[in-house]
C-alpha cells in the first residue's frame, strides 16, 4: 500500500492541478482546487494541437506494436520450433545485442541517407529494432512449452510452417503476445528523443514531443501543464488498467514456462 501510495501520489497531483488556475497551483499546491476549472483541457486541446499528436502517436504505436508481434513472434517460432541452421549462434547474438549501446549518431546518419527524417518509418523501424531482442526472448521462452506433438499433428493435417504458427502457435501464445504489445505500445507512447529528432514538422510531432514543445512555450502555466501531462498518458493509462489481468497472466505463464 505504501510503493502504491508513492507510485500514484504524482499521478493524483497532476490530475486535480490540471483543474486549478495558476493562482490555485502557486497558493495551494497541494490541496483540492478552490474552483474547479475544467476550461484548462479545451485550452490545452487547441493551444498545443493535440489531435493531430495524437493521430500521429496512435499511427506510430499501432504499427511498431503490430510489426513487433509479427516479427519478433516469427523469430521466436523459428528458433523454438524449426531450429534451421545456426540457430544457436543468432541465439546468441540477439543475447549480446541486448547489452551493446546504440549510437544516435549513426542512426541519425542513416534515416538521412534513407530519407527517413519527417517519416514515420524513421521511428517505428529503429522501435522495433530497439525492443526485438528481448521480445524475440520472451515470445521463444513461452512458445518452447507449447507441445512438438501437437504441431506435428498439425503439419500431418497439411499445414506449412506458416499456416502452423498462424493457427496453432500464435492463439497458445496470446498471453505472450499481449505482454509484448503492452511493453511495445508503452515505450513507444512515452518515447521522446528519437521523436523529437526524426520528425522535426509541427503536423509530424507525437504527444511526447508536442509536451516538451509546450512545456518551453508554457513553463509558467502550471495549470495548463497539468492537464496536458493528463492528456498525454491517460491512453497508456486505461490501457494497462484493462489489460492488467492479461498482463500479470502472460508474465506469470511466461516465468513457468521460461
Amino acid at each position: 500500500m505504501l510503493m502504491a501510495i508513492y507510485a500514484l501520489a504524482p499521478m493524483f497531483l497532476l490530475v486535480i492541478n490540471s483543474f486549478k488556475t495558476d493562482a490555485d497551483v502557486t497558493t495551494n499546491p497541494m490541496g483540492l482546487p478552490t474552483n474547479w476549472t475544467f476550461g484548462n483541457y479545451a485550452n490545452v486541446w487547441t493551444t498545443a494541437s493535440l489531435g493531430t499528436a495524437y493521430v500521429n502517436t496512435l499511427i506510430i504505436a499501432t504499427a511498431t506494436v503490430v510489426l513487433q508481434c509479427v516479427v519478433s513472434g516469427l523469430a521466436a517460432y523459428a528458433l523454438s520450433h524449426l531450429r534451421p541452421r545456426g540457430a544457436n549462434i543468432l541465439t546468441g547474438y540477439l543475447f549480446l545485442s541486448m547489452s551493446l549501446p546504440v549510437g544516435f549518431v549513426p542512426l541519425f546518419f542513416i534515416e538521412v541517407k534513407l530519407g527517413l527524417i519527417n517519416h514515420y518509418l524513421g521511428v517505428i523501424i529503429p522501435y522495433v529494432g530497439g525492443g526485438f531482442a528481448f521480445n524475440v526472448f520472451l515470445l521463444r521462452a513461452f512458445m518452447l512449452g507449447i507441445s512438438r506433438d501437437l504441431i506435428d499433428a498439425a503439419k500431418v493435417d497439411g499445414c506449412g510452417n506458416l499456416s502452423v504458427f498462424v493457427r496453432i502457435v500464435a492463439p497458445l501464445a496470446q498471453p505472450a503476445f499481449i505482454v509484448v504489445a503492452i511493453f511495445t505500445a508503452l515505450g513507444t507512447w512515452n518515447e521522446i528523443f528519437l521523436a523529437n529528432a526524426i520528425l522535426q514538422t509541427d503536423n509530424l510531432r507525437t504527444l511526447s514531443v508536442s509536451y516538451l514543445d509546450f512545456q518551453s512555450r508554457h513553463a509558467t502555466s502550471w495549470s495548463l501543464m497539468a492537464a496536458d501531462g493528463v492528456l498525454t498518458v491517460l491512453p497508456m493509462v486505461i490501457l494497462f488498467l484493462l489489460m492488467t489481468r492479461r498482463f500479470i497472466t502472460g508474465l506469470q505463464e511466461g516465468a513457468l514456462k521460461f
